[in-house]
Order: structure tokens, then sequence, then C-alpha cells
């Protein structure tokens, strides 16, 4: 029988603890040679919008330790709109209910059987949360206190909570272009945490004498520079287009999620009108050959399986650039939720047959 989950029932099993109890040792497994992942692939077609394109992702990998070989998809309707004058990747929510399509299609490696069938969504932000969390716990200062935070939307509340779990986290500086956002988020967030928040006006203000900066943004142009930066800082980002070159070439240890960037596959002649092409989860060609090339750098597994040093000194400034998700945070997640979903009784399955 096929498993069948909601979101909902995903959240009430896959707490921060958990997903970190799943990733840590998944991650290891990858830097060890123990577990594979495929590079995303993504498939894109002019869409029903002005200057839109369909898109169909898929990043697949396999976890043997936990039995699982997993697929998560997804299917999204893509714009690029420019917000608080950048340019900005925006998703949008066509499907019935104005909702997202995104899905994690779970396979026994020892039968071959789908397993489960899981929504993308929770697992999605948790799992980016979690990871460059992990990278912190590798990299950064252990006595990191002050942490700036870039962006206010879904991804950036995993990310605050999940560096609360690995750091002494004592103040949070937020900053977002719209000041209703942030000021939102801190009120939301203050909630969940011991640490002090506050909402701040100007973006360099959050940096000044951070020990973590996180950017969570859907930011297409670069906009964290040198300037901002301070000895001993780590630095962490969910998007390859996020930090400024100067900013790259001023740390000291960059890890990557992947070392290779996802697979663009679209219609002739279409590729220029894509804004992310050359410059997005495709390459950033002004790094190529540079001390900021990500191609040539350690992925954050071979670092936490003590496979690459990590940090030398409290004066290095280090940097998680979480330029490509991993096919194998789902697998790690999808494993462990099918276990607790299993024995909760959640759930509703589907015949195989």
């Amino acid at each position: 029988m096929t498993l069948i989950l909601t979101n909902e029932e995903i959240e009430s099993v896959l707490t921060l603890e958990e997903c970190f109890n799943a990733l840590e040792p998944a991650l290891r497994d990858l830097g060890n040679g123990q577990a594979v992942n495929m590079p995303r692939q993504d498939l894109l077609v002019p869409g029903p919008l002005e200057n839109s394109f369909h898109g169909l992702k898929t990043s697949c990998a396999a976890l043997p330790n936990a039995g699982v070989t997993t697929m998560r998809l997804t299917s999204d309707v893509i714009t690029w709109l420019i917000i608080g004058g950048r340019q900005r990747r925006v998703k949008v929510p066509l499907a019935m209910g104005n909702k997202y399509v995104g899905l994690v299609f779970v396979f026994s490696t020892a039968s071959g059987e789908l397993l489960a069938i899981f929504p993308d969504g929770y697992m999605q932000a948790i799992r980016v949360g979690v990871t460059n969390a992990l990278s912190a716990k590798y990299l950064a200062r252990k006595d990191s206190s002050v942490m700036a935070l870039y962006g206010s939307g879904w991804q950036a509340g995993p990310a605050l909570l999940a560096m609360c779990q690995v750091l002494p986290i004592e103040e949070v500086r937020v900053y977002s272009p719209t000041r209703v956002n942030r000021e939102r988020f801190v009120a939301k967030m203050s909630k969940k945490t011991q640490a002090r928040l506050s909402a701040v006006s100007a973006p360099e203000e959050a940096a000044k004498g951070a020990d973590i900066v996180v950017l969570t943004t859907n930011a297409l142009d670069p906009f964290f520079p040198s300037s901002w930066i301070s000895n001993g800082m780590h630095i962490t980002t969910v998007r390859p287009s996020e930090m400024m070159l100067d900013a790259l070439m001023r740390c000291d240890l960059i890890a990557v999620s992947t070392r290779e960037a996802a697979k663009l596959f679209t219609v002739p002649g279409e590729e220029t009108k894509i804004p992310e092409f050359g410059r997005g989860d495709y390459g950033r060609a002004e790094l190529e050959n540079t001390a900021a090339d990500w191609r040539n750098k350690p992925e954050l597994s071979e670092i936490m399986a003590g496979k690459v040093a990590g940090r030398k000194s409290d004066h290095d400034v280090t940097c998680m650039l979480n330029h490509l998700g991993l096919g194998l945070q789902f697998s790690a997640a999808a494993a462990r939720i099918y276990e607790l979903a299993r024995a909760r009784k959640l759930g509703r399955e589907l015949p195989t047959d």
C-alpha cells in the first residue's frame, strides 16, 4: 500500500529535532560515498502568463542506509518580477485552491515499491533551514550569538529556529525591504524563540557586528557586499545569487551544497528569455575561474564527513553557498516521516495494485 500524507500530518511528525536527526547522518553518508544525489533537472517552457514559464523540476537521490530512493517533483508557473528595484523569482500558485504543486515520491530499495507520496511544502522550508544550521554547527564560531537575518518569507522562520538549535543565539536583527513584513515577522517569531529580535530599516544595520548572517531571499540580483562582512563571520544562503562577487571573494572558506549546477532544458531559443539563465541556479558566469567558482569548492557533506577541513581560526570568514537544494535532503526527511507516520497510523493508503 502507498501512503498518502498531507502537509499538516507531516508537520505533526517532522519536528526540527527529527529533521536534524535525519539530515545530519544522511549528509555524512553522502560525504562518505554511501548515498547518491542526482543533479536537479529543470524543464521550462513558455507559460500562461506574460513573461512566465512553466517549470517541471526533478531531484532524485538514494539513501541506502534508510532503504529509500526518492524523487522530488515540482510543477510551477514561474515569473521574474521587479520588486523594490530588484528582480526576484516568484512562483504563481495557479493550481486548484491557489496552491503550488510539489510532490515527493518515496520508493523502497528492497522491493522497488512506491511506499509513499508526500507534498513537499513543509519539508522544503525546514530542510533548507536545518542544512544551513548544520553548516553553522560545523563551520561557525561556537560562541556566535548575534545573527543577521535577511528576508521575512516562508524560508526565514525555519532558518531562524534551526540556527537557534545549534548556536547560542541571543540577538537577531531582521531586514527585509518591506517594513510591515519584517515587523510582522519579528512579532510572530519573538514568541517562538528566547532570542531578542528586532527589525532594522537599513540592510547594512543587520550585518554590522553580526557573527552569523542568514540570507533567505528570492533575489536574483546579488545584494550582499564584502563591506558588510566582518572577521569571524559565518554566512549562509538559500540562493546562489544573493552574495556579490566581492563578498564571496572575501570568504576564507566556501562550502557548497553541491559542485554541480541545475541542468536546464527548454525550447531552442528560449534560454535568453529566462532571467536565471547564466546567473542563477544554472550557474553564475562571473564566478567562473575565480576564487569563488563553486565548481572547485568542498561540499558541506565532505566537511561533515571529515574529508575536508573546516574553519581554521576564529578570524576566518566562512560561507555556506547553498546554491542548489539536494534530493538527498528529501530522501532523509521522507524516510523518517514515513517511519513516524506508520507508527502513528497517519495518512491514507492507496492500493498498489
